[in-house]
């Protein structure tokens, strides 16, 4: 992961605790009947109430002894919510089942994915697929490269991917039944909007496979990486790559943070389908933390919205975005030079001060923890003077 130190982390996560006994003891009441004859009866009732109060005695200790043992581990979900990891609660990426009981990196591991499915991971993951290059990203950064089995072709792509170098001796794949089957991996990770019907054929061959929700902002990459260190065994690995995006992230509101309002650039995203990134997507969620204001999320655009060029020049953006990834039939570097020579948008803010800017796509448009990367890059390109 770039800007992030991959330390393996020798120490085991311990669990939440103990589960205490249970006791069901359960006393019947019975009627004696009393006669003239019943000296002896007397007797062995009073041997049999003795009895009675000895094993609700008993009872009531091991119950005692049962708290105690649970209030002292610290178990139940609140101990999961309040972990300082950065994660949401809500269960946006599925819950855990069970979660009072044993510590969520403990196996067997029951989860609920983004799409519903319950999912059962029977031990800790040894030979795991990642089909979306988000989590290609975040399995390197968690885990030791022997236990990946494949990754997604998309990885090798230096313009989109921040492993690329990292993968090259790895088996690349994608959502082909016959082929993940054959691998026999124990753990598969989709996004939530692949193939449903190739993920039944994979389930009904007994291969694990998990649906992971994608993130529209920065808070659910957190929780996106946090839900994949669960299912891989590598909570405290989690914790450390939320905490160094955290850091990354602070660095930047540092330096925002000294702009007044009437200070900060009013930027917007052009892509060459001639859309731009509204309320809802992650560029808006990078704009937040740059601190520029996204014009589109202004207007009250949701998600991808085409915008003609009228509306440009009528927006007047301060600063533009364009992509910075070329791949076949699109030139990213003709495309800006085009935009830029346009005698139509001659007369706005971000042509006028050459502030056109054409950001690593790898940082801008990743799902995973280089996310972050992304809101430094947008920060130090329209305030460079910060970051003297």
């Amino acid at each position: 992961m770039t800007g992030l130190v991959n330390t393996k982390n020798k120490n085991k996560l311990p669990g939440d605790g103990v589960v205490g006994k249970t006791c069901n003891n359960v006393c019947n009441n019975k009627t004696f009947i009393y006669t003239r004859k019943s000296a002896l009866t007397l007797l062995k009732t009073a041997g049999i109430l003795l009895l009675v109060l000895v094993l609700l005695a008993a009872f009531t200790a091991c119950v005692s002894r049962s708290n105690q043992e649970v209030g002292d581990t610290g178990t139940g979900t609140g101990t999961e919510s309040s972990s300082g990891t950065g994660r949401e609660t809500g269960g946006d990426q599925g819950d855990v089942q069970g979660a009072g009981s044993k510590d969520a990196g403990e196996f067997p591991l029951t989860v609920t994915d983004a799409n519903g499915v319950e999912v059962k991971i029977e031990k800790k993951p040894q030979k795991i697929v990642s089909l979306t290059l988000s989590t290609d990203e975040m399995l390197l950064s968690l885990v030791d490269k022997g236990r990946i089995a494949a990754v997604s072709y998309l990885s090798v792509d230096p313009g989109q991917s921040n492993v690329a170098e990292e993968v090259k001796d790895l088996q690349k794949t994608g959502l082909e039944v016959e082929s993940l089957i054959a691998m026999q991996p124990d753990l598969i990770i989709v996004a939530d909007w692949s193939d449903q019907n190739a993920i039944k054929q994979l389930r009904d061959a007994k291969i694990t496979v998990y649906a992971l929700k994608t993130p529209s902002s920065i808070n659910q990459v957190k929780d996106a990486v946090m839900t994949v260190a669960q299912l891989v065994g590598e909570k405290g690995k989690g914790q450390e790559i939320i905490q160094w995006m955290d850091g990354k992230l602070k660095a930047v509101e540092e330096k925002v943070k000294t702009l007044e309002d009437n200070q900060k650039l009013r930027v917007l995203s052009y892509n060459n389908f001639f859309c731009t990134h509204g309320i809802g997507t992650t560029f808006d969620d990078i704009t937040k933390h740059a601190g520029v204001i996204n014009l589109a999320a202004e207007q009250g655009m949701v998600m991808w919205q085409e915008i003609s060029k009228e509306k440009i020049v009528e927006l007047n953006p301060d600063a533009i975005f364009l992509p910075a990834w070329s791949y076949e039939g699109f030139d990213a570097e003709e495309f800006a030079g085009s935009l830029k020579n346009d005698k139509s948008l001659a007369g706005i803010n971000a042509i006028k001060n050459n502030r056109v800017f054409c950001l690593p796509e790898a940082h801008l448009g990743t799902t995973s923890q280089n996310i972050v990367l992304g809101v430094e890059d947008m920060a130090r390109a329209v305030y460079p003077g910060l970051f003297e």
